[in-house]
């Protein structure tokens, strides 16, 4: 947090009497009340790598400039007028300025260009990244049946999702982008051929949100759930390889910023397990059969790492370097109890910590539990306890008839008789 404030208030821009003053209420005001909210928070997370190259980049080429109205306007750095009627604006990751004009949002670059159309009442995007936008539409006249219409514009001011061709009648074109650095070594081409100033409100009925960002091929990925039966989605194919539709209503997928669906549309939900971590993205997926809700582990790339199961929970375990290890817990029957062993301890019958390949590492009769001031883990096999580290390396065998945590003091039984932990292994 401390590092967003900081990156907020190095970059607002914004020349007046009171820029330090209005540096300090555009945050507070961007984490309270206004639409640029993020649905990840990847601050936490992303390696040192990526902040090292944004710390790299070149001060926004523009002046924000407060008037005596309240008004602001955007200036070349000669003092030329190029966008003026705005409030509420600020420059995100020295490269766009954000702002409100008539009472809409919008995002343009320093020169003017119009990245996002002033056409919206929310965007949203991840506070340390800003490589794409979420808009949405909220009033009245733009409702569906009752339900916001979304979509999202990427960097470079096209429409992600809904993908929409200019000329459904040709083949669409392809075009080259960076990688947001102005680094065109690894470009790629893609099916991107509108421009959202040139179709501002090619928008559909869908609960959309941020998933993960991957910092090393500087790419985004998107939760996306149809709330309307109007939205058709061709990610599945016929025998004979031809796309067709299927219902995808409130149904969840995985899309990515280059508008490919990474995981199509039919699941209840999906749970991100390790955004913005620098490795690929795992996730919990929850389908709901006629019989009962079931749960898988999958990758960005719908391959199924961990079967779907009733009565299951799987959550991150531990992330490192190397691959994230994964804690799949079974549930007492008919629960459909998701999240962190902590919170649904009373519900799990006996766990296991599973790699990202699927294999098995370490089975448990219970649940494995998290010491509360160490970096150890109990768990239980017949009938004893012992301890592992979270990389699910056993630091003292299943010896032990039971435990008890007081935070600083960890006892466990042996015997009969309570020792404390420390007097057998080393707890720095």
């Amino acid at each position: 947090m401390v590092m967003i404030v900081r990156k907020l208030i190095q970059s607002a821009g914004v020349i007046s009497t009171s820029a330090i003053t209005l540096s300090i209420s555009l945050f507070a005001v961007f984490v309270a009340i206004t639409p640029a909210q993020a649905t990840i928070s990847c601050a936490g997370y992303l390696p040192n790598s990526y902040f090292e190259r944004i710390d790299d980049n070149k001060e926004f080429a523009g002046k924000l400039i407060e008037l005596a109205d309240g008004t602001q306007q955007l200036e070349d750095l000669n003092g030329k007028v190029l966008l003026d009627g705005l409030t509420d604006g600020y420059i995100l990751m020295n490269k766009y300025l954000w702002a409100q004009q008539d009472g809409k949002y919008g995002i343009v670059t320093a020169s003017g260009e119009i990245v996002v159309p002033f056409a919206y009442d929310n965007i949203a995007t991840e506070l340390d990244i800003g490589t794409s936008f979420i808009v949405s539409i909220n009033n009245d006249t733009n409702l569906s049946n009752g339900l916001a219409k979304q979509g999202i514009i990427d960097r470079n001011g096209y429409w992600v999702y809904p993908l929409q061709s200019q000329n459904n009648n040709q083949q669409q074109k392809k075009r080259r982008i960076d990688n947001g650095y102005g680094d065109y070594s690894q470009a790629q081409e893609s099916f991107k051929p509108t421009k959202a100033v040139d179709a501002p409100l090619n928008l559909v009925s869908a609960s959309i949100s941020h998933a993960h960002y991957d910092s090393d091929t500087d790419r985004d990925y998107f939760f996306i759930k149809s709330l309307s039966s109007d939205n058709g989605n061709t990610n599945k194919a016929d025998d004979a390889g031809e796309s067709v539709t299927q219902s995808v209503l409130n149904r969840m997928g995985l899309l990515d910023d280059q508008g490919h669906w990474m995981i199509p549309q039919q699941y209840d939900a999906l749970y991100p397990l390790n955004p913005c971590t620098g490795q690929p993205l795992y996730l919990q997926a929850v389908l709901t059969t006629a019989k009962q809700q079931q749960t898988a582990l999958l990758d960005q790339h719908a391959n199924i790492i961990i079967p779907f199961a009733t009565n299951q929970n799987i959550e991150l375990f531990t992330n490192s370097d190397k691959s994230p290890l994964f804690l799949r817990s079974t549930l007492i029957k008919g629960s459909s109890a998701t999240g962190m062993t902590e919170d649904i301890k009373d519900d799990v019958v006996s766990a296991q910590i599973i790699d990202a390949t699927g294999k098995l590492l370490l089975s448990s009769d219970a649940p494995i539990v998290k010491l509360l001031y160490h970096q150890l883990y109990a768990y239980q096999q017949a009938g004893k306890f012992g301890f592992i580290n979270n990389r699910g390396k056993t630091i003292l065998e299943p010896q032990f008839d039971s435990y008890r945590d007081d935070a600083d003091k960890v006892w466990v039984e042996k015997n009969g008789e309570m020792v404390r932990l420390e007097t057998l292994i080393n707890l720095g």
